[in-house]
């Protein structure tokens, strides 16, 4: 698998909702060196980054260093809407990328399954035309099965799915059911591990982020099912350790481990 980093791996460092500012919060070209820095091959720059504020010039600028670094840009979004979708194509057009990401989801809410068919279907023609692969992310909002029937409904390989392995924990999935049910559709992976710790007394679990390879997601598993050429990106949920600083040191040694690890135990190439 080609390895990448994301902005969900420094979701800290470019800044958290309801937490204090980093002093120099993380732009999409300080990520772009932190990719370069960390020696992977892609970069996935999602949602908590916004790409719609670059402008024209600046994601030329972007696309020609990663171009230089070798280092391949997967733009990425939130939402199906083609109102939303449509003018995020012309950004990936900018930086030449081949693979969108997404999710169902944005900020007016969740479409109904059938609402998301249609505006799927709809953005099929534009997606042939760029030649461009549209990843929609599972999410807790729909249980994987569900999310299985609506992409093999369009019968396009212009859309699969970007499996996360744990984020359908809140549908009461575990992480096979997730890789059995969305496996052979996927195109992009992104590799989020955690552990499971029972609370103070007994009563109940929590879940946290671990460093990849370090926590309880079945890596030979995940290798088993997915296709070795899609693209195996690092998302951590590095918890809050009191301080923006030292959160962003937690964040920054957890993105260093987890590369080195998996590219010994998933055989990841820059």
């Amino acid at each position: 698998m080609r390895l990448g980093i994301s902005s969900w791996t420094y979701a800290w460092s470019v800044g958290m909702a309801g937490f204090p500012a980093p002093s120099a919060p993380l732009d999409a070209f300080g990520l772009l060196a932190k990719a370069r820095e960390l020696g992977v091959g892609v970069l996935q720059i999602a949602d908590n980054l916004p790409l719609e504020r670059l402008s024209a010039n600046e994601l030329g600028a972007l696309a020609a260093r990663a171009r230089d670094w070798g280092i391949r840009l997967e733009p990425g979004t939130r939402g199906v809407r083609p109102e939303r979708l449509l003018p995020f194509l012309d950004i990936a057009a900018h930086l030449r990328a081949r693979l969108v990401r997404t999710l169902l989801h944005d900020d007016l809410g969740c479409p109904t399954l059938e609402q998301a068919g249609e505006f799927l279907r709809a953005l099929l023609p534009e997606l042939e035309r760029r030649d461009l692969v549209l990843a929609v992310e599972n999410h807790d909002f729909f249980p994987t099965r569900q999310l299985r029937a609506l992409v093999e409904g369009l019968h396009s390989p212009r859309i699969g799915v970007c499996l996360d392995p744990v984020n359908n924990f809140a549908q009461g999935e575990s992480t096979r059911e997730v890789l059995d049910n969305l496996g052979v559709l996927s195109v992009n992976f992104h590799c989020k591990d955690y552990v499971i710790r029972r609370k103070l007394g007994g009563l109940g679990f929590d879940v946290e982020g671990a460093p990849a390879g370090e926590g309880m997601l079945d890596l030979d598993l995940c290798r088993e099912r997915l296709d070795e050429s899609m693209s195996c990106i690092i998302e951590l949920w590095t918890p809050w350790q009191g301080s923006t600083e030292s959160t962003i040191a937690l964040e920054a040694d957890w993105a260093r481990r987890s590369v080195h690890r998996l590219n010994a135990r998933l055989g990841g190439r820059p």
